[in-house]
């Protein structure tokens, strides 16, 4: 059995048990990250975990939840996770910080746990496969109700909800529209439109969560001269008239998007834009290119 951190050790996985009255499985209390290591030339490599670590530490402190380690030993504690699992190389890592009490009361009681688990992950081939998109019947929450921007465990029901509802009617992926109308994101990931030279993602106020490969992608397309991205709200209509569509998200990495409600998006084949930017991203997390400061982490 693979090696988990948990309350504090590294353990058998099958030791990392919770009694079944725990808040975060009654209440949905609990924070996370999804993280990807990737085998690249020069070893293994974890994708921005600093950056996946400091906003853990923010969601933390949204959920009045402690956690005595930095970004920085959080990184420590997966690089030494992944060497005691065998170092896998491609490899996804779930970190989840949990309200650990017993007493039943949805309000946020003291005590929390950290667990960070690892997976065999491999990378999705090139160029990456398409697939097809409807918009869901549900809404992304508004962040008047809840912080629609952090990574709690209990506001994915929204995404489970929409995903299942879209793949029960033969759809592979879901596009959530914000309270208001606009496009906010697809199924756990954020969606970009090309428009010619023009790349469009809809901005924080679409209730989105604004994922690190988005940041990452946005850094990307600003340094291309052939490109324009911006952030800007986003109609559904709008989305008919693109040239290409695609979601990206840490676990998804960049998933193109040939068909909206049964319509082709473009030439209804993966565009150029996309799988350039599919191609570059996969040389960007296994090193193949250079990287800014920080964000690639060898074990």
């Amino acid at each position: 059995m693979p090696t988990v951190y948990f309350e504090g050790h590294f353990v058998d996985e099958r030791e990392a048990m919770v009694p079944v009255a725990t808040h975060a499985l009654q209440y949905g209390t609990a924070i996370f990250e999804g993280i990807r290591s990737y085998a690249g030339a020069g070893g293994t490599l974890i994708f921005r975990p600093d950056d996946h670590y400091a906003r853990f530490h923010r969601n933390a402190t949204l959920m009045h939840m402690e956690l005595p380690q930095s970004p920085r030993e959080l990184t420590e504690l997966t690089v030494e996770l992944l060497r005691r699992n065998g170092n896998p190389g491609d490899a996804y890592i779930r970190p989840l910080l949990y309200k650990s009490s017993t007493k039943i009361g949805a309000h946020l009681q003291p005590g929390e746990t950290l667990a960070i688990l690892t997976f065999v992950w491999p990378p999705t081939p090139l160029p990456p496969e398409t697939a097809s998109a409807t918009f869901s019947h549900w809404r992304r929450f508004p962040h008047q109700a809840c912080p629609a921007g952090a990574k709690i465990s209990g506001l994915y029901v929204n995404s489970a909800l929409a995903i299942d509802e879209s793949r029960r009617r033969g759809f592979d992926q879901t596009i959530l529209l914000s309270m208001t109308g606009e496009v906010a994101e697809g199924y756990g990931a954020n969606i970009f439109a090309v428009f010619g030279n023009k790349v469009v993602t809809p901005p924080d106020s679409a209730d989105i969560l604004p994922g690190i490969t988005r940041n990452t992608l946005i850094h990307h397309f600003q340094e291309c001269s052939d490109l324009t991205v911006t952030v800007e709200s986003i109609v559904p209509d709008r989305l008919y008239e693109a040239d290409e569509l695609f979601l990206c998200g840490t676990g998804l990495e960049i998933r193109p998007l040939v068909s909206l409600e049964g319509r082709p998006v473009g030439s209804g084949a993966i565009g150029p834009i996309t799988e350039a930017t599919a191609r570059w991203y996969r040389s960007l997390v296994t090193g193949a290119i250079d990287a800014p400061g920080g964000w690639l982490v060898p074990v």
